[in-house]
């Protein structure tokens, strides 16, 4: 299994140094690659027509890059015949035992079922609190896993570690036509009714507030809120999310 690393980091920035410096790396048994696209390096037309056309809310041209830089990720683990890919952004941090070889293997016990976005890292983060599904019984690492509810779905809003088999990554390429901001799965079941999300925590996250300055945690995250409109799902309405906390749980904490 590959890793995809999103990142518009030169090579030897800081935020890659501190990224590689991680056991999970230094074995030199992982395989990566680096995807990284500018929104800024867009031409005027481009921009246009991926991130303003038919909005009322522009996508800015950062989350324009960031989407565009998951999408080439998932391509390129298409042209490829791997089973599955590992796609991480590069400020996740990971357990300081944790190596590739211990990930594919429990993959393989967990029997990843087809058509599913497995989201590593995130669920514990403060805006992914409200999340809800069902905890299944088999776990991942030691982890709980959360099969999330679709009416959950937009409360997921971090896309910095997560799984991947060959029918999500083309399902994922399908959905954002017209592009979505990276981790806008909001409508995902709408657009694919097999299409599913599990969630668990293995990899963490830098905290990060609303309007986080910072570019070293996050160089997008104040343009996050409000910055785009997209059609409203069938799931998560008002009515159906407050009834469907009654019946499903959050991940323990």
């Amino acid at each position: 299994m590959k890793t995809y690393i999103i990142s518009i980091e030169e090579d030897n920035s800081p935020r890659l140094n501190k990224l590689f410096s991680q056991p999970f790396f230094k074995d030199g048994q992982t395989k990566f690659c680096k995807v990284g696209i500018k929104g800024g390096d867009l031409s005027a037309k481009q921009y246009f027509e991926l991130g303003v056309k038919g909005r009322s809310k522009p996508l800015s041209p950062s989350m324009v890059g960031c989407t565009l830089s998951h999408l080439e990720a998932l391509k390129a683990f298409l042209a490829t015949d791997d089973e599955y890919a590992l796609v991480i952004e590069d400020d996740a941090i990971f357990p300081e035992d944790l190596t590739i070889e211990k990930l594919s293997a429990q993959l393989t016990r967990l029997k990843l079922p087809k058509n599913t976005l497995f989201s590593i890292g995130g669920i514990r983060m403060k805006e992914c609190r409200k999340v809800r599904g069902t905890i299944l019984d088999q776990e991942f690492l030691s982890q709980k896993i959360l099969k999330v509810s679709p009416d959950f779905y937009q409360r997921i809003c971090y896309a910095v570690a997560y799984i991947v088999d060959r029918e999500i990554a083309q399902t994922l390429i399908d959905y954002h036509r017209p592009l979505r901001a990276a981790d806008d799965w909001r409508c995902l079941t709408d657009f694919n009714q097999t299409a599913s999300i599990l969630m668990t925590a293995i990899v963490d996250h830098p905290v990060i507030l609303a309007g986080e300055q910072d570019n070293q945690l996050s160089s997008i995250e104040n343009e996050r809120v409000g910055s785009s409109d997209v059609p409203v799902s069938y799931f998560g309405t008002p009515l159906r999310y407050n009834i469907a906390k009654f019946f499903y749980k959050k991940y323990p904490k």
